[in-house]
């Protein structure tokens, strides 16, 4: 890499001596992309990749080493595309919703090729095919879950709507008494 940099200052594009091109593509790692709640496994980087195939960090890792690092300098050691789509995508603990987008668009296609073929292009209809069946099998269950978090919504609603409101203030013999 170095010889590249010093081509590139020395005005020959980085090219060498003999006009060959140097290669100055360093191995790089690859963020390991959350999985949903229920998969196992070693899963797959937020570019693409089987994790077990490249070097991979948690997100967690990554974004330390991003801000140790700097944006720049750990752009020189991380997938950009991994850095790019770590940013841009919550996970389940975040926002359900959202992770759950990204592997439709990830199995669809969304802007890529559509996955017919593959492990990754069917596995997440055949785990939505199975949720349903769970569901249906025990739907009780499932309401009485659904009732209970809407239930904890809805007080947490109460809650914070009454922790908003100003205090009145206490007088004591017709004076503002001091906050507690």
């Amino acid at each position: 890499m170095r010889e590249a940099l010093a081509g590139v200052a020395a005005g020959d594009g980085g090219r060498g001596a003999d006009g060959e091109g140097v290669t100055v593509k360093e191995p790089v790692d690859h963020i390991l992309r959350p999985q949903l709640p229920w998969r196992i496994g070693p899963g797959i980087t937020e570019c693409g990749y089987s994790a077990e195939k490249v070097p991979t960090l948690t997100r967690a890792a990554y974004f330390e080493r991003l801000k140790d690092m700097g944006q720049q300098r750990c752009a020189m050691v991380t997938c950009m595309t991994c850095s790019d789509t770590a940013r841009r995508w919550a996970t389940w603990d975040e926002e359900p919703r959202h992770a759950m987008q990204r592997e439709i668009e990830w199995e669809a296609g969304g802007g890529y090729r559509f996955r017919r073929g593959d492990e990754r292009g069917v596995r997440l209809r055949d785990e939505l095919l199975a949720v349903a069946a769970l569901i249906e099998a025990h739907r009780e269950e499932f309401d009485a879950h659904i009732a209970a978090t809407e239930q904890r919504r809805a007080w947490l609603e109460q809650k914070a709507a009454h922790a908003a409101k100003p205090k009145p203030k206490q007088q004591i013999f017709g004076l503002d008494a001091p906050p507690l």
